[in-house]
Protein backbone atom coordinates (compact mmCIF):
# COMPACT_ATOMS: atom_id res chain seq x y z
CA UNK A 1 0.00 0.00 0.00
CA UNK A 2 1.74 3.30 -0.65
CA UNK A 3 1.68 5.64 2.26
CA UNK A 4 2.21 9.27 2.76
CA UNK A 5 5.54 8.11 4.60
CA UNK A 6 6.52 6.25 1.03
CA UNK A 7 5.88 9.22 -0.43
CA UNK A 8 7.67 12.34 1.35
CA UNK A 9 10.02 9.63 2.93
CA UNK A 10 11.90 9.23 -0.31
CA UNK A 11 13.07 12.77 -0.29
CA UNK A 12 15.63 12.00 2.49
CA UNK A 13 17.01 9.65 0.00
CA UNK A 14 16.38 11.50 -2.80
CA UNK A 15 19.99 12.60 -3.07
CA UNK A 16 21.93 9.71 -2.56
CA UNK A 17 19.73 8.10 -5.52
CA UNK A 18 20.69 10.72 -7.33
CA UNK A 19 24.35 9.33 -7.26
CA UNK A 20 23.28 6.12 -7.99
CA UNK A 21 21.46 6.87 -11.22
CA UNK A 22 23.79 9.34 -12.38
CA UNK A 23 26.05 6.71 -13.40
CA UNK A 24 23.82 5.14 -15.43
CA UNK A 25 22.44 6.08 -18.71
CA UNK A 26 19.38 6.59 -17.42
CA UNK A 27 18.24 9.57 -19.70
CA UNK A 28 16.74 13.10 -17.76
CA UNK A 29 13.18 14.18 -18.10
CA UNK A 30 12.92 17.02 -20.93
CA UNK A 31 11.98 19.31 -18.52
CA UNK A 32 12.13 19.65 -14.56
CA UNK A 33 9.54 18.15 -12.45
CA UNK A 34 8.52 19.31 -8.55
CA UNK A 35 8.10 15.92 -7.37
CA UNK A 36 9.32 12.79 -5.66
CA UNK A 37 9.27 9.62 -7.51
CA UNK A 38 8.72 6.18 -6.28
CA UNK A 39 10.54 2.98 -7.01
CA UNK A 40 8.04 -0.34 -7.40
CA UNK A 41 8.98 -3.22 -7.87
CA UNK A 42 7.63 -7.31 -7.64
CA UNK A 43 8.11 -8.84 -4.12
CA UNK A 44 10.50 -11.55 -4.55
CA UNK A 45 9.47 -15.15 -4.14
CA UNK A 46 12.08 -17.31 -6.09
CA UNK A 47 10.81 -17.46 -9.39
CA UNK A 48 11.68 -16.46 -12.75
CA UNK A 49 9.42 -14.14 -13.19
CA UNK A 50 9.99 -12.23 -9.80
CA UNK A 51 13.65 -12.28 -10.26
CA UNK A 52 13.01 -10.49 -13.61
CA UNK A 53 10.78 -8.34 -12.58
CA UNK A 54 10.94 -4.55 -13.53
CA UNK A 55 11.50 -1.89 -11.72
CA UNK A 56 9.15 1.32 -12.35
CA UNK A 57 10.52 4.93 -11.44
CA UNK A 58 7.44 7.00 -10.94
CA UNK A 59 8.03 10.32 -11.86
CA UNK A 60 5.88 13.35 -9.38
CA UNK A 61 4.13 10.01 -7.58
CA UNK A 62 2.46 12.28 -5.27
CA UNK A 63 -0.36 12.47 -7.98
CA UNK A 64 -2.45 9.74 -7.75
CA UNK A 65 -3.10 9.03 -11.52
CA UNK A 66 1.21 9.10 -11.58
CA UNK A 67 1.22 5.58 -9.07
CA UNK A 68 0.69 2.31 -10.62
CA UNK A 69 -2.17 0.93 -9.47
CA UNK A 70 -4.63 -2.21 -9.13
CA UNK A 71 -7.58 -2.88 -10.89
CA UNK A 72 -11.02 -2.78 -8.56
CA UNK A 73 -14.28 -2.71 -8.66
CA UNK A 74 -17.16 -0.81 -6.98
CA UNK A 75 -20.43 -0.07 -7.63
CA UNK A 76 -22.10 2.79 -9.60
CA UNK A 77 -24.93 4.81 -8.87
CA UNK A 78 -27.01 2.67 -10.09
CA UNK A 79 -25.51 -1.20 -7.67
CA UNK A 80 -23.68 -1.64 -11.38
CA UNK A 81 -20.21 -2.71 -11.53
CA UNK A 82 -18.00 0.08 -12.38
CA UNK A 83 -13.87 -1.16 -13.11
CA UNK A 84 -11.13 1.54 -12.33
CA UNK A 85 -7.41 1.80 -11.10
CA UNK A 86 -7.13 2.09 -7.29
CA UNK A 87 -4.38 3.83 -7.28
CA UNK A 88 -3.46 3.19 -3.56
CA UNK A 89 -2.07 -0.30 -4.08
CA UNK A 90 0.18 -1.05 -6.53
CA UNK A 91 0.17 -4.51 -8.29
CA UNK A 92 2.29 -6.09 -11.29
CA UNK A 93 0.70 -8.73 -13.36
CA UNK A 94 2.70 -11.23 -15.02
CA UNK A 95 3.06 -14.01 -17.50
CA UNK A 96 5.61 -16.48 -18.87
CA UNK A 97 4.88 -17.44 -22.56
CA UNK A 98 7.40 -19.62 -24.85
CA UNK A 99 7.35 -19.11 -28.37
CA UNK A 100 9.45 -21.11 -31.57
CA UNK A 101 11.74 -18.47 -33.18
CA UNK A 102 13.60 -18.89 -36.20
CA UNK A 103 17.02 -19.73 -34.48
CA UNK A 104 15.59 -21.95 -31.15
CA UNK A 105 13.18 -21.92 -28.53
CA UNK A 106 12.76 -18.78 -26.26
CA UNK A 107 10.68 -17.92 -23.59
CA UNK A 108 9.13 -14.10 -22.68
CA UNK A 109 8.36 -13.00 -18.97
CA UNK A 110 5.19 -10.53 -20.06
CA UNK A 111 4.21 -7.63 -16.94
CA UNK A 112 1.61 -5.61 -17.04
CA UNK A 113 1.06 -2.45 -14.75
CA UNK A 114 -1.87 0.03 -14.65
CA UNK A 115 -2.40 3.59 -13.94
CA UNK A 116 -5.89 5.64 -12.93
CA UNK A 117 -5.78 7.32 -16.01
CA UNK A 118 -3.80 9.89 -18.41
CA UNK A 119 -4.80 13.52 -18.30
CA UNK A 120 -7.15 14.43 -21.25
CA UNK A 121 -4.59 16.95 -21.54
CA UNK A 122 -2.96 14.24 -23.93
CA UNK A 123 -3.74 12.74 -27.16
CA UNK A 124 -3.48 9.72 -25.49
CA UNK A 125 -5.97 11.02 -22.46
CA UNK A 126 -8.59 8.21 -20.97
CA UNK A 127 -8.82 6.14 -17.92
CA UNK A 128 -7.35 2.71 -16.69
CA UNK A 129 -4.46 3.26 -19.29
CA UNK A 130 -1.65 0.59 -18.82
CA UNK A 131 1.91 -0.54 -20.12
CA UNK A 132 3.25 -4.22 -20.84
CA UNK A 133 7.06 -4.93 -20.42
CA UNK A 134 8.09 -8.27 -22.07
CA UNK A 135 11.65 -9.58 -21.18
CA UNK A 136 12.60 -12.47 -23.93
CA UNK A 137 15.21 -15.51 -22.72
CA UNK A 138 17.14 -17.65 -24.32
CA UNK A 139 17.13 -21.36 -23.41
CA UNK A 140 19.64 -20.41 -20.89
CA UNK A 141 17.07 -17.41 -19.49
CA UNK A 142 19.65 -14.92 -20.51
CA UNK A 143 17.81 -11.79 -21.36
CA UNK A 144 17.99 -11.19 -25.09
CA UNK A 145 15.46 -8.25 -25.67
CA UNK A 146 12.86 -5.82 -23.99
CA UNK A 147 10.35 -4.51 -25.39
CA UNK A 148 7.49 -2.57 -23.98
CA UNK A 149 4.37 -1.23 -25.37
CA UNK A 150 1.40 0.66 -23.70
CA UNK A 151 -1.57 -1.43 -23.45
CA UNK A 152 -3.45 0.08 -26.42
CA UNK A 153 -0.43 -0.97 -28.70
CA UNK A 154 1.05 2.33 -29.13
CA UNK A 155 5.06 3.95 -28.01
CA UNK A 156 6.42 0.34 -29.40
CA UNK A 157 10.12 0.23 -28.39
CA UNK A 158 12.80 -2.51 -28.38
CA UNK A 159 16.16 -2.42 -26.09
CA UNK A 160 18.37 -5.70 -27.27
CA UNK A 161 21.01 -6.68 -24.44
CA UNK A 162 24.25 -7.35 -25.37
CA UNK A 163 23.71 -11.04 -25.17
CA UNK A 164 21.68 -11.19 -28.57
CA UNK A 165 23.37 -12.03 -31.87
CA UNK A 166 24.43 -9.35 -33.99
CA UNK A 167 22.71 -11.38 -36.95
CA UNK A 168 19.12 -11.02 -34.66
CA UNK A 169 19.57 -6.73 -35.35
CA UNK A 170 17.39 -5.16 -38.13
CA UNK A 171 18.98 -3.70 -40.67
CA UNK A 172 20.56 -0.26 -40.24
CA UNK A 173 19.67 -0.53 -36.03
CA UNK A 174 22.02 1.65 -33.81
CA UNK A 175 23.18 0.94 -30.80
CA UNK A 176 23.47 4.44 -29.40
CA UNK A 177 20.47 6.03 -27.79
CA UNK A 178 17.19 5.42 -29.83
CA UNK A 179 14.54 8.39 -30.42
CA UNK A 180 11.05 6.37 -29.57
CA UNK A 181 8.29 9.31 -30.60
CA UNK A 182 10.40 11.88 -28.86
CA UNK A 183 11.84 9.89 -25.47
CA UNK A 184 15.24 8.93 -25.71
CA UNK A 185 16.23 5.27 -24.77
CA UNK A 186 18.97 3.34 -24.75
CA UNK A 187 19.97 1.42 -28.37
CA UNK A 188 22.16 -1.42 -26.23
CA UNK A 189 22.09 -2.77 -22.83
CA UNK A 190 25.76 -3.98 -22.04
CA UNK A 191 25.23 -6.85 -19.70
CA UNK A 192 28.66 -7.77 -18.32
CA UNK A 193 29.37 -11.14 -17.64
CA UNK A 194 28.35 -13.08 -14.98
CA UNK A 195 25.02 -11.39 -15.20
CA UNK A 196 24.47 -10.71 -11.31
CA UNK A 197 21.40 -12.47 -10.55
CA UNK A 198 20.55 -9.12 -8.09
CA UNK A 199 20.31 -6.82 -11.09
CA UNK A 200 17.03 -5.19 -11.99
CA UNK A 201 15.87 -3.70 -14.75
CA UNK A 202 14.60 0.03 -14.67
CA UNK A 203 12.05 1.40 -16.22
CA UNK A 204 11.51 5.42 -15.49
CA UNK A 205 7.92 6.39 -16.18
CA UNK A 206 7.29 9.81 -17.00
CA UNK A 207 4.58 11.98 -15.38
CA UNK A 208 1.02 11.98 -16.63
CA UNK A 209 1.51 10.36 -20.43
CA UNK A 210 3.49 6.96 -18.51
CA UNK A 211 6.00 6.75 -21.34
CA UNK A 212 9.21 4.58 -20.87
CA UNK A 213 11.23 7.98 -20.34
CA UNK A 214 14.67 5.50 -19.25
CA UNK A 215 16.09 2.07 -19.22
CA UNK A 216 18.90 0.68 -17.39
CA UNK A 217 20.31 -2.61 -15.63
CA UNK A 218 20.94 -1.70 -11.56
CA UNK A 219 22.26 -3.64 -9.09
CA UNK A 220 19.13 -4.31 -6.65
CA UNK A 221 20.60 -2.64 -3.37
CA UNK A 222 20.33 0.56 -5.43
CA UNK A 223 16.71 0.51 -5.56
CA UNK A 224 15.76 -1.56 -2.29
CA UNK A 225 17.68 0.72 0.26
CA UNK A 226 16.06 3.71 -0.44
CA UNK A 227 12.77 4.90 1.58
CA UNK A 228 10.67 5.51 -1.82
CA UNK A 229 11.20 1.35 -2.56
CA UNK A 230 7.56 -0.08 -2.64
CA UNK A 231 7.11 -3.91 -3.03
CA UNK A 232 4.19 -4.56 -4.99
CA UNK A 233 2.25 -8.25 -5.30
CA UNK A 234 3.20 -9.73 -8.61
CA UNK A 235 -0.34 -11.32 -9.54
CA UNK A 236 -0.81 -13.90 -12.52
CA UNK A 237 -2.27 -12.17 -15.35
CA UNK A 238 -5.48 -14.26 -15.73
CA UNK A 239 -6.64 -12.77 -11.96
CA UNK A 240 -7.51 -9.47 -14.46
CA UNK A 241 -10.52 -11.77 -15.62
CA UNK A 242 -11.70 -12.55 -12.48
CA UNK A 243 -11.70 -9.17 -10.01
CA UNK A 244 -13.72 -9.46 -6.83
CA UNK A 245 -17.02 -8.24 -6.74
CA UNK A 246 -19.09 -8.61 -4.18
CA UNK A 247 -19.92 -12.81 -4.17
CA UNK A 248 -18.58 -12.75 -8.13
CA UNK A 249 -16.24 -11.93 -10.46
CA UNK A 250 -15.80 -9.10 -13.07
CA UNK A 251 -13.61 -9.25 -15.92
CA UNK A 252 -10.73 -6.35 -16.30
CA UNK A 253 -11.98 -6.30 -20.07
CA UNK A 254 -15.96 -6.29 -22.19
CA UNK A 255 -16.33 -10.14 -22.45
CA UNK A 256 -19.20 -9.33 -25.19
CA UNK A 257 -20.89 -6.56 -27.53
CA UNK A 258 -18.32 -4.45 -29.87
CA UNK A 259 -16.10 -3.82 -27.19
CA UNK A 260 -14.90 -7.62 -26.43
CA UNK A 261 -11.35 -7.36 -25.33
CA UNK A 262 -11.15 -4.07 -24.45
CA UNK A 263 -10.34 -2.58 -20.59
CA UNK A 264 -13.46 -1.50 -19.28
CA UNK A 265 -13.91 2.31 -19.30
CA UNK A 266 -10.99 2.83 -21.41
CA UNK A 267 -12.33 5.11 -24.07
CA UNK A 268 -9.87 7.79 -25.48
CA UNK A 269 -12.27 10.40 -26.99
CA UNK A 270 -8.75 12.55 -28.20
CA UNK A 271 -7.93 9.51 -30.54
CA UNK A 272 -11.22 9.09 -31.84
CA UNK A 273 -11.67 11.77 -32.89
CA UNK A 274 -8.46 12.81 -34.42
CA UNK A 275 -7.28 9.10 -35.47
CA UNK A 276 -9.78 6.89 -36.13
CA UNK A 277 -11.10 8.14 -39.70
CA UNK A 278 -7.75 7.84 -41.11
CA UNK A 279 -6.69 4.93 -39.30
CA UNK A 280 -9.37 2.86 -39.51
CA UNK A 281 -10.38 1.99 -36.13
CA UNK A 282 -13.06 3.70 -34.04
CA UNK A 283 -11.47 1.97 -31.03
CA UNK A 284 -7.80 3.16 -31.45
CA UNK A 285 -5.89 3.60 -28.50
CA UNK A 286 -8.28 1.79 -26.09
CA UNK A 287 -6.71 -0.22 -24.35
CA UNK A 288 -6.86 -4.26 -24.71
CA UNK A 289 -6.51 -7.56 -23.54
CA UNK A 290 -3.82 -9.73 -24.40
CA UNK A 291 -4.09 -13.43 -25.65
CA UNK A 292 -5.11 -15.09 -29.13
CA UNK A 293 -7.74 -13.20 -30.76
CA UNK A 294 -10.20 -15.79 -31.35
CA UNK A 295 -10.32 -16.10 -27.20
CA UNK A 296 -10.18 -12.07 -26.67
CA UNK A 297 -12.24 -10.61 -29.33
CA UNK A 298 -9.83 -8.19 -30.23
CA UNK A 299 -6.03 -8.35 -32.20
CA UNK A 300 -3.45 -6.49 -30.20
CA UNK A 301 -1.87 -5.06 -33.24
CA UNK A 302 1.14 -2.45 -33.02
CA UNK A 303 1.12 -1.18 -36.39
CA UNK A 304 -0.95 1.70 -37.25
CA UNK A 305 -1.04 0.07 -40.71
CA UNK A 306 -4.44 -1.67 -41.18
CA UNK A 307 -3.63 -3.52 -43.20
CA UNK A 308 -0.71 -5.12 -40.89
CA UNK A 309 -3.01 -5.96 -37.85
CA UNK A 310 -2.25 -9.60 -37.90
CA UNK A 311 0.81 -9.54 -38.76
CA UNK A 312 2.11 -6.67 -35.89
CA UNK A 313 0.21 -8.84 -33.11
CA UNK A 314 2.04 -8.63 -30.13
CA UNK A 315 0.10 -12.52 -29.25
CA UNK A 316 1.88 -14.23 -31.81
CA UNK A 317 5.22 -12.72 -30.83
CA UNK A 318 7.31 -14.54 -33.61
CA UNK A 319 5.24 -13.19 -36.37
CA UNK A 320 5.56 -9.98 -34.62
CA UNK A 321 9.57 -9.74 -34.72
CA UNK A 322 9.62 -10.83 -37.63
CA UNK A 323 7.03 -8.23 -38.95
CA UNK A 324 9.44 -5.71 -37.26
CA UNK A 325 12.57 -6.86 -38.74
CA UNK A 326 14.09 -8.99 -35.81
CA UNK A 327 15.77 -12.55 -36.25
CA UNK A 328 15.17 -14.88 -33.46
Amino acid sequence: MYSIQQVLGFAAGFFLLSLSVSCTTLQPAKKAVESIPLFVSAEQDGTLLAQFAPVFILEDATRSYNRIGTPTVRKDGSDRPDVYVDPNQPTIYSMEKPFQGKEGNYTNLIYRIHFEKTPLTHLTGGKNVGLLVVITLDQDDKPLLITTIHTCGCYLAFTPTSSLSDTAYPKGWSLNDQNVYGERLPGLIVIKPPLDAQSRYVFRIRSETHRVMGLDLLPAENITSHPGFVAAPLKPMADLRKLPFGDSKISFFETEGARKGYVRNSHKPLERLLMSWWAMDWRIGEDKDLGPSEETGTVFYTSIKFWAREESDLWDFAAFLEYWGWEL
